[in-house]
Parts: structure tokens; C-alpha cells; sequence
């Protein structure tokens, strides 16, 4: 778990209910469960009407990145891809075939297997090179749409706001009840803010950073797998693999 992410999301809304508490504000009344039905399944309902449930349930799962962030040891990776091709270069190409299930990452079983099945080098790389780039546009779809929802809550929380100071002016024969009604209406400007700024957009801006690693560490393997099946030597392949960070 990334007890960074945790750790910001707490510090974030601690300073909102603190300087709540040092104004003089009451907790309770930042405490509203409408506005944030409105805000939080309002921007959600209207995202999903630009996109669908594929893409919804393809988002959350990509969300999850947040908390649970994926690893991409590049030191690794290069590390795995020299001793292969050290051991490609003494054996052969069909010798890598027991230790391709050892490897963790899917793409990289993958790209082996086609490789050693016989595949043109060049047509592999670029096949492979295809893959990653729809891979990572997936995810960026994905960002996308957790990005969108970020951006119609700060509208949703005015709408709220809205509906709040409507139900607030029923009440004008009680300046007491109408008073309290108006600081709870603006509690969804703040809910809309808040979520989109303390939750949403720093959260998309780490799935994008994710993204983009990802697309780097499958263009080491990528390269890695090319020389290995072109029979690149191992102490070359290490130099060009050392600018992957």
C-alpha cells in the first residue's frame, strides 16, 4: 500500500477541517451526506453518460494504482535481459524457453515466447512496440475519465449549493433556521472543490506518472527481447539499456 497517498489525502483534508476548527467553525456542519451524493455520484452519473461501463469499470480498476501502485524495477529488468542474453549467446534463442516462465511480467513472457517461436526480429519489435503504445492508451483513457469526473464536480458542488440556498429560502419566517440553512447550501461549493482538487486531479496525475513508466519499462524489455533475437552482444545490449531509468 502507498502510505504516501494516505498521507497526503489526510494532510490535505486535515487542513481544511483545521482551519475550519481555528476560525471558529463548527466540524459538524462540514459534515453534510447530501452534498456529497450530489458531488461524488452527480460527477460520476455524468462522466459515465460521455463514456460507458467499460470504460467505468476499466477506470476504477486503474484507480486501485493509487493505492496499491504497481513496481517496475528497470535495475532488474536489465539486469534479467543481460544474463539472458549471455545465456543466448552461449546456447540459443530456444534455450530461454524454461526461463521465460520464470519472468513476472506478462508482457515479457509474451515477447519472449514470440521471439522464440521464430518471429522476424523486425516485425517483432515492431508488433511489441504496438502493444505497449495501445497498452498505455488504454490507461490514459482511463485517467481520463477519473479526470473528467474531477472536472464536473466543481459544477456539481455549485448546483448543490444551489438546491441548498432554494430549500434555505423556505425558510425566511426563521432568520435562525435560515441562517444555519445558507452554511449548510455552501458546503457543496466546498465538497466540489475539495474532491476535485484534494482527491481527483492528484490522484490522476500519479496513474499518469504510473502510465508512463509503464510504457517506459515495456520499451526496455522491448529492446531487450530485439537483442537478444538479433544476437546483439550482451555487454553492447547493456550500454543501450542503461539510459532506461
Amino acid at each position: 500500500m502507498d502510505l504516501v497517498t494516505l498521507a497526503g489525502l489526510l494532510l490535505a483534508f486535515g487542513s481544511v477541517f483545521l482551519s475550519n476548527w481555528l476560525g471558529g467553525g463548527e466540524v459538524i456542519l462540514l459534515l453534510n451526506l447530501p452534498s456529497a451524493i450530489i458531488v461524488i455520484l452527480g460527477s460520476f452519473g455524468a462522466t459515465l453518460m460521455q463514456s460507458s461501463i467499460h470504460d467505468a469499470s476499466r477506470a476504477i480498476s486503474l484507480a486501485k494504482w493509487s493505492l496499491f501502485p504497481p513496481t517496475f524495477d528497470f535495475s532488474f529488468a536489465r539486469s534479467t535481459m543481460i544474463t539472458l542474453a549471455y545465456k543466448a549467446r552461449r546456447l540459443s534463442l530456444i534455450a530461454l524457453e524454461s526461463d521465460i516462465e520464470q519472468l513476472s511480467n506478462e508482457f515479457a513472457m509474451r515477447a519472449f515466447q514470440m521471439a522464440i517461436d521464430g518471429d522476424e526480429a523486425e516485425e517483432l519489435a515492431d508488433r511489441l512496440h504496438d502493444e505497449a503504445n495501445r497498452i498505455h492508451d488504454r490507461r490514459m483513457s482511463s485517467v481520463t475519465f477519473i479526470e473528467s469526473i474531477g472536472g464536473y464536480a466543481p459544477t456539481l458542488g455549485i448546483m448543490g449549493s444551489v438546491l441548498g440556498l432554494i430549500q434555505a429560502m423556505a425558510n425566511l419566517d426563521s432568520p435562525e433556521a435560515l441562517g444555519h440553512g445558507i452554511a449548510v447550501a455552501f458546503v457543496s461549493t466546498l465538497y466540489g472543490q475539495g474532491f476535485a482538487n484534494l482527491v481527483v486531479f492528484p490522484i490522476v496525475r500519479k496513474l499518469s506518472s504510473y502510465a508512463d513508466q509503464e510504457l517506459l519499462y515495456n520499451q526496455l524489455l522491448i529492446d531487450g527481447v530485439y537483442g537478444i533475437a538479433t544476437g546483439k552482444h550482451p555487454q553492447r545490449l547493456e550500454r543501450e539499456l542503461t539510459s532506461y531509468e
